[in-house]
């Protein structure tokens, strides 16, 4: 994958994103990248300008960004390993930190989940995670902590994102406040409806407010 000097401007990518509206932007990642299955070795005007408008990244930069990706990864698609790898470079963290967490991170990004992330889902991804408004970032923490991928998290769900998230946060004593009894908690607080299961807006509603929660849970600060 090379050092972090050989990646495409990562600052700009994290400062020069602005949104476009809240709930569109989601689905033109889903949109784009069911579509497109971005395999291709080439982007068509219509991509590059569709990408750079959700990233508030230059075309240029965009055309830099797609041949970094496709020069490590000829097939235009990173597995979990591959991912972790590339995300590594872009993260201000200690790379242990981010082991954990890249593998819920990945699940994220993999928005039609077929296993692999591609260059649209990427790109986008990390402009949305990175600099993307509150609701959006929570959005895309939700899908960390959904393992089975059905909506719904529940208690057994949370506890080992957050041992996750106490890596990547440097906690330490962490058998004074165990992630399970964290996830117990939150839990409760969460599940509004007292189903035994939150779902995505239940997720959002509560951490929308709650910013103590939200720092810990949320590794999309």
């Amino acid at each position: 994958m090379g050092n972090t000097k050989s990646v495409p401007n990562a600052e700009n990518m994290t400062t020069n994103y602005e949104r476009t509206s809240d709930a569109s932007i989601i689905s033109s990642v889903k949109s784009f990248t069911i579509n497109k299955k971005q395999k291709q070795s080439e982007l068509s005007d219509r991509d590059i300008q569709f990408l750079s408008s959700q990233t508030g990244l230059p075309a240029d930069e965009v055309l830099e960004w797609h041949h970094k990706f496709f020069q490590d990864n000829p097939d235009g698609r990173l597995d979990r390993v591959q991912f972790g790898k590339f995300y590594r470079l872009l993260r201000n963290e200690p790379s242990e930190r981010l082991d954990l967490i890249c593998d819920h991170i990945f699940r994220a990004f993999d928005v039609d989940g077929n296993g692999y992330v591609e260059f649209g889902e990427f790109l986008l991804g990390f402009a949305i995670s990175s600099r993307g408004d509150l609701r959006s970032r929570l959005d895309y923490a939700f899908e960390c902590y959904d393992l089975d991928s059905n909506g719904y998290l529940t208690e057994d769900e949370i506890a080992p994102v957050l041992r996750a998230m106490y890596t990547l946060l440097g906690i330490q004593h962490v058998q004074d406040y165990p992630p399970e009894e964290v996830a117990k908690d939150l839990m409760n607080k969460l599940d509004v409806s007292k189903d035994g299961r939150v779902t995505k807006d239940e997720f959002i509603y509560y951490l929308m407010k709650d910013g103590i929660y939200r720092n810990t849970v949320n590794p999309f600060h």
